[in-house]
Formats: structure tokens, sequence, C-alpha cells
């Protein structure tokens, strides 16, 4: 065997050898699937906070209270089998018009898949922004092939720069004295800017991106 062959040969020995469980199963986004545990026909409303300090999914709300927006999702390849240990560093949330904003790596699935190719989003993210619009799953960088999820998010960095500053106050301010609801300041959702409000913007004051 000629020497370059050889090395070739061992290279790619090696590189074979440490791959992850998941190399030789690519997610196919066709046959995967994400769902929210609540079903129903309003949206879940999540508040981050870009500290991580906002709100669980378990804990969104709708205009009626409280309820589990829970994401899940199901990675499979292309036959169909699970992908256990995909890497929860390629697999993320994002808002479907850009108006919620992570922080780098803040929008991560809470694990690595399962055996059963599954993980989920209970934790709090690490964002700011808002968005009325769908969710979608991020996988390696394409979305799975679905509308989005009815998960919508607001937060007291109302401008997505990072952090909870007077600038986001004084937002708040025009939202809470206006004339016309602003979903952007409801951080409560339930239909109306008032002190409930106010008291989550109070909780998320000076907190930034990591």
């Amino acid at each position: 065997m000629r020497p370059g062959k050889m090395i070739s040969t061992v290279l790619m020995v090696c590189l074979l050898t440490g791959l992850p469980a998941w190399a030789d199963d690519l997610p196919d986004l066709t046959q995967s699937a994400a769902w929210c545990e609540f079903n129903g026909p309003d949206p879940a409303v999540v508040v981050n906070f870009p500290n991580g300090e906002g709100r669980r999914f378990d804990e969104a709300r709708i205009s009626g209270g409280v309820v589990n927006g829970t994401i899940h999702l199901m990675l499979l390849d292309g036959m169909g089998a699970p992908i256990d240990d995909y890497p929860r560093e390629d697999i993320w949330l994002e808002s479907v018009d850009g108006g919620a904003v992570s922080c780098i790596q803040g929008s991560l699935a809470d694990a690595n898949t399962d055996v059963n190719g599954e993980t989920s989003w209970v934790n709090p993210l690490m964002a700011g922004g808002y968005s009325e619009a769908n969710t979608h799953v991020i996988i390696n960088g394409s979305p799975l092939v679905s509308p989005g999820l009815n998960v919508h998010f607001n937060s007291p960095d109302i401008n997505a720069d990072g952090v909870v500053n007077l600038t986001d106050v004084t937002m708040f301010s025009q939202d809470i004295f206006g004339w016309t609801y602003q979903f952007r300041s409801d951080f409560h959702y339930d239909g109306i800017i008032n002190l409930s409000d106010l008291s989550i913007l109070g909780e998320g004051f000076g907190a930034s991106c990591p």
C-alpha cells in the first residue's frame, strides 16, 4: 500500500470512529414532527428574559389563564427511525417573523434527543423581543416542514437589544398610557396593560444576555 493511501485510510478510520451516535442518521424534516402540549385555538404566550429567568413553557398564558405550552420534538431519519443523542446545539426555536430574538444559544432544546428521538422545550429561553407569529423548530438551520407552532413570545426586553433597561421602560410607559392595546407590553397576557405587567417589567429590569 502506498504511503499516501495508507495515511488516507488511517485518517478515514479515525474520523469514522470519532463520529457521534447520530452521524449515520440524518434528520428527515418531512418525517420528524414537533407539537405543543397545549393544542387550543388561542396562542400560548411565553415571557422571556435575556438572562433565562423568565417563564417556563409550562407557565405559558392564554387570555384565560395559565396553560402548558411545552414544545416537543420527535426527530426521525429517512427510514422513520428515531435519532438518538442528536445534539441540542443543532436544535432551536425561531419565531416566523423574527420578532423574538434569542441570545447566543438562547433558544436551544433542553437536552439532546433521547432513545426515542425526542426532546423538548420546558425551561425558560434566554431571549427578548416579541412576536405574535408562529414558532418554528429549527434543525441544523432548517425549519421543520410545517406552518409552525401556535406559541408566541414577549419580553420586558421590548426592543430586543439583549438587556432590559430604561429604553424598554420608556416603551412600556408609552404603551401603558397609550390609547391602543400593544401586545409587546402585555407580559401577563390578559388583554390589558396594567400593574401586573409593570410587576414583570420590574422583575426583569437589568436582565441581560450572558
